[in-house]
C-alpha cells in the first residue's frame, strides 16, 4: 500500500521527532483546532497556538464599597459594578513544532508586545488607545473584544543566541463588559443591538468611526449601515445607526 504525500510527510515528521526532543513529538499531536489571538485593528495574521493551552484563568470580579457601620452590626457592602473580566493564558512558542509555525518565537513575541502599545491612529489624534484583540479557540470565541494588558516572556532554549523556544503569558482584559454584565455579547446568539448617534457640527463619519471603534477607516461600515452614498455630506442632526464592532467589521 503506497503512502499519500500527507502520510509520507507525517511519517517523516515522526521519524525526525525521535531525535528532536519531547517538544517536536508533542507537536505532532497538536490539535487541528487551535486557540488564537486575533488583532482586529491591525491587518496582521492571528497569533495561532501551536500547543493549545492546558488551561487558562478567567477572572470576573465585582466591585464593592464597604460603608462604615457600628462594630456590633458589621458592614453592609455597596455594589459598585463589575470589573471587566480578565483572562491569563500561556502560549508555548517553539521554532521546531509541527506543523511549522508561521513566525519564529521572537517574531510572535514582538507582535504580542506591539499589542500592548497604543495604535498609531489613536496617537495621531492625541487619544492613545490600545489595539483591540479577540481570543478564541476554534469556533468558540472566548473573549470577543479585549485589550492586551501584559506580556511576560520566559526564554527557554537558544540556537546561536537566537531564542527558539519560549513561553509567553498574556493577560487580556475584556472591553466592553459581556452580557449580562454589560452590552449584548454577539457570540450569545444574534447581533448586538445597535445604538444611535446624532451628528453634530464638525463631525464626520471618520471621526464617529474613531469614537465608536478606535479606527477612523471603519467609516465605510457606518455609511453602509445607514445607506449613505456621499460620506462627505452628512448633515448635523442626522441620526445614525452605529453597529456593534463585530457587525461593523463585516461591513467595512
Amino acid at each position: 500500500m503506497s503512502l499519500t504525500d500527507d502520510q509520507s510527510s507525517m511519517a517523516s515528521g515522526i521519524a525526525g521527532s525521535v531525535g528532536g526532543g519531547a517538544a517536536s513529538t508533542a507537536g505532532m499531536f497538536a490539535s487541528l483546532v487551535s486557540a488564537y489571538i486575533q488583532c482586529t485593528d491591525y491587518p496582521i495574521p492571528p497569533i495561532t497556538f501551536h500547543y493549545n493551552p492546558e488551561a487558562f484563568t478567567d477572572v470576573t470580579e465585582g466591585k464593592w464599597k464597604d460603608s462604615p457601620q457600628p462594630a456590633s452590626n458589621g458592614g453592609v457592602p455597596q455594589w459598585l459594578g463589575v470589573i471587566p473580566p480578565k483572562i491569563s493564558v500561556k502560549i508555548v512558542l517553539d521554532a521546531f513544532s509541527l506543523p511549522k509555525p508561521f513566525m519564529m518565537p521572537s517574531e510572535t513575541i514582538d507582535t504580542l508586545k506591539m499589542l500592548v502599545l497604543p495604535t498609531a491612529d489613536s496617537l495621531a489624534t492625541g487619544m492613545a488607545a490600545a489595539p483591540t484583540v479577540m481570543f478564541g479557540w476554534g469556533a468558540n470565541v472566548i473573549m470577543p473584544e479585549a485589550i492586551v494588558t501584559k506580556v511576560a516572556v520566559t526564554y527557554e532554549r537558544f540556537l546561536l543566541g537566537i531564542p527558539v523556544r519560549a513561553t509567553a503569558v498574556v493577560d487580556l482584559k475584556a472591553i466592553p463588559l459581556p452580557e449580562p454584565l454589560g452590552p449584548t455579547n454577539p457570540t450569545s446568539g444574534g447581533l448586538a443591538k445597535r445604538r444611535s448617534h446624532t451628528v453634530v457640527d464638525g463631525e464626520s463619519l471618520a471621526s464617529i468611526a474613531y469614537a465608536a471603534y478606535r479606527n477612523p477607516n471603519m467609516w465605510r461600515a457606518l455609511a453602509r449601515a445607514n445607506g449613505i452614498d456621499d460620506p462627505m455630506r452628512v448633515r448635523a442632526g442626522t441620526v445614525l445607526d452605529v453597529p456593534d464592532r463585530h457587525e461593523a467589521m463585516t461591513m467595512a
